[in-house]
Order: structure tokens, then C-alpha cells, then sequence
């Protein structure tokens, strides 16, 4: 009886494994002939990265400057270049400028955003549920109306929270198509590699205010969402480019107002930012000068004499503090009274980055260009617009 159950069983056959779903996207019967990339997007005002298409894989290269993010770690820069290749398309021979590239397949499901930095860019494109970690949440309830999907995720516990000295567990649990990040060290990035983890380094903060919103572009290359990039970023150029025409306007012939850049620690140790970096750059596309002027795309520390030595004629401070905690300007001078030097400061002409928005000054501050170039054009040139807008991504300091 029993071989008869045997015999009846191999005659019926056993339930044939279900055949794994097709991933949507992916090429099932490849042509040489077609061009599987219809919608191209390409770099206009970015100078981190470039992309050019094949019919079947896309190379990207990119170069982030001052990797390491803080001052001690000085400048640097990571150059590396990626084929993104449509999924189930045959693998391009990876010789000459692609010797050593990293292939990812593209359109990507999930992502691991290590730097905290592309959230905006994944809710304008519709594509918040591919966010499966984060370096941390960096989004609370002030911040949660203009990103309510990537918000609605990290609060539903959805997002690991990786940290910024990587948890390689929760990295690995999370199990992203692609980690991003700009800051950390190569034995960090290796050990994420050995997981089995393509490294995107990327970093819109060394960028032109258009130059980081063209992140939206970036990102899209990974999705295969480049028409849903280019549809979103094209009124955001058209605005930014229609405000710097009426800013060059008034300017022309007048005296730039000088910004003081810079963060004062409670030590008296100061930091400040490099000439590449975003508020150096949109503080000039405001039609103002950013002091100190040093080269280079990082950050960097100066002593607090020769920052009050450059602050003693400025017009405006921009205090890069993160967590803003003074109110007021005579906040400030009764915590260190050398700030007095600082005529912004008395004037009630000094302001942070944590406007009405919270901390989306870090997020949407840096794709939508118009908005951030608005407020600062409120606050440099207030007889400009005469709009009387609220500020949004930044906040005055006023002095009582």
C-alpha cells in the first residue's frame, strides 16, 4: 500500500514552486535595437553629478567634495561612477570609464536614505513607500504637512532607523536596492558593501540653489521617474530664474549687503561654511556677499576673534545654529556679551535656519530653489517684492 502511495503521489506530482513574480520594469526579451530610456533628464546647474543614456544602461558619475561633512575632517572628494542598468538587460562590459563602476538595476523598489537629505525628493515624485531607513526621522510635526506620506511612514514605524554610525543590522533588515549618504568613512561604506549594498555617494549641499534642487533629477534616475522630475523641477526654474532676473535688476549699481555666515559654539569655537557650499551660494543668488569668503566646499572653523572681526561690518548675520535656542538678540549678548561687536545682532538683522517649516529648510529648502531665494530676498531686499510674505525656511532674530 505504501509503494502504492508512493507511485500514487509521483504520479500526480508534487505542487510545482510558484514561479517568482516578474519585478515590474525589467526587460524580458531584450533588443539590442530599443531604447529602453524614453524620458532623459540631465544636469544643467549640478556639477556633483552627470549622467549620460545608453539604450539599455545609464552611466552616472558623481563627485562629492568635503566628505566627511564636518569641519576636523577636512576637504575631500569621492569620485565614482554607476550603470544603472535596466533590469534583465545584458550587463554592458565593464572596461575603460566603467573599469570598477557599481551596477544597480534600475527602476530600483527600495532605498536607504543614510544622509537624511533626499525625503522631498521621494514625496514629489509619489515614491515615499520605496523609504525603508533613514539616518533619523528628522521630521516632526512642524515638518509633517509638507511631507505627509514620507511622515505617515516614519511614524507608522516603516523607516528603520539606521543612525549615522550605522546600524549594519538594521541596515541589512531594511534591505535597500541602494544606500546613499556623503559623510562617513571608507571602512563604513566598505563593511555596508560587503552586505551586499550598492553606495550612491551623493551630496546637494556643495550646489547653486538650482544645482540642489536638481537632486529631484538625480534621484529619478534610480526610479526610471525622470518625466515626473523634470515635471516637477521645470516651475521651480522657471520661478527661480524669473526672481534672480528682478534681483540682478536691483542690485545693478548698488552696494551688496554683506551676510556674516557662521554658527558660534558654546565653547566660542566657530564654525562656518566654504564658498561653495548652499548658503554661500544663495546668499549671492540673493544679491548679497557672503563673508567670510574661503575657498573650498566645506566647513570650516575659524576663532571667534576673527569671526567678529569679519562680522564688525556686516550687515546681516545668518547663524547656522541647528537648534536654535536665543529668541532674541539680547538672548544672545546675555549668553556671551562679546557677541556685541556684532551690529546684526543689535540691529535685529541677524536670522536662523529654522523658519515656520522647522527643519524642512533641509529638506524642501533645498529643492524648491524659489521658495528659499523668496525668503531671502524678503529679508536682504524687503522694498523689492513688497510682497509681505512670511518667511518660511528661515527666521528673524529680532533684537529685543
Amino acid at each position: 500500500m505504501c509503494l502504492l502511495l508512493v507511485a500514487g503521489l509521483a504520479a500526480c506530482g508534487s505542487p510545482a514552486p510558484r514561479a517568482a513574480p516578474v519585478r515590474p520594469g525589467c526587460v524580458t526579451e531584450f533588443s539590442a535595437e530599443q531604447d529602453y530610456f524614453p524620458h532623459q533628464v540631465k544636469a544643467e546647474y549640478a556639477n556633483g553629478w552627470q549622467v549620460r543614456y545608453e539604450r539599455s544602461y545609464k552611466v552616472l558619475k558623481t563627485t562629492v567634495q568635503a566628505a566627511g561633512g564636518h569641519a576636523e575632517a577636512g576637504s575631500r572628494e569621492i569620485d565614482s561612477t554607476y550603470v544603472l542598468l535596466r533590469c534583465g538587460a545584458p550587463r554592458p562590459e565593464l572596461t575603460g570609464e566603467l573599469a570598477g563602476a557599481t551596477v544597480i538595476e534600475v527602476p530600483v523598489r527600495t532605498m536607504v536614505d543614510g544622509g537624511s537629505v533626499l525625503y522631498a525628493s521621494l514625496e514629489k515624485l509619489g515614491l515615499a513607500d520605496a523609504l525603508t531607513g533613514s539616518a533619523e526621522p528628522f521630521i516632526g510635526d512642524v515638518e509633517a504637512p509638507y511631507l505627509p506620506r514620507v511622515a505617515e511612514r516614519i511614524k507608522a514605524g516603516e523607516v528603520a532607523e539606521i543612525g549615522y554610525e550605522v546600524n549594519y543590522e538594521a541596515l541589512a533588515d531594511a534591505d535597500p536596492d541602494f544606500y546613499t549618504n556623503y559623510a562617513g568613512d571608507d571602512q563604513t561604506f566598505s563593511k555596508i558593501e560587503e552586505l551586499g549594498i550598492p553606495v550612491v555617494y551623493y551630496f546637494p549641499y556643495t550646489e547653486t540653489p538650482l544645482g540642489a534642487a536638481e537632486q529631484i533629477k538625480f534621484l529619478s534616475l534610480f526610479f526610471d521617474a525622470e518625466q515626473r522630475a523634470q515635471q516637477v523641477f521645470d516651475p521651480i526654474e522657471e520661478r527661480y530664474l524669473k526672481l534672480r532676473a528682478q534681483i540682478d535688476v536691483y542690485v545693478a549699481g548698488k552696494k551688496r549687503p554683506k551676510v556674516l555666515i557662521g554658527a558660534v559654539g558654546e565653547s566660542g569655537s566657530v564654525t562656518t561654511r566654504q564658498r561653495e557650499r548652499f548658503e554661500p551660494q544663495l546668499v549671492r543668488a540673493a544679491g548679497a556677499e557672503p563673508v567670510p569668503d574661503l575657498p573650498g566646499g566645506g566647513i570650516a572653523a575659524l576663532s571667534l576673534e576673527k569671526f567678529l572681526d569679519t562680522g564688525a561690518d556686516a550687515d546681516y548675520w545668518m547663524d547656522l545654529v541647528f537648534f536654535p535656542k536665543h529668541r532674541t538678540g539680547a538672548d544672545y549678548l546675555a549668553a556671551d556679551d562679546r557677541l556685541a561687536r556684532l551690529p546684526a545682532l543689535k540691529n535685529g538683522r541677524t536670522f536662523h535656519r529654522v523658519g515656520t517649516r522647522g527643519s524642512d529648510y533641509f529638506l524642501n529648502g533645498a529643492l524648491e530653489a524659489d521658495l528659499i531665494l523668496r525668503d531671502l530676498v524678503n529679508l536682504l531686499h524687503p522694498e523689492l517684492l513688497k510682497s509681505g510674505d512670511d518667511l518660511q525656511f528661515v527666521k528673524r532674530v529680532p533684537a529685543e
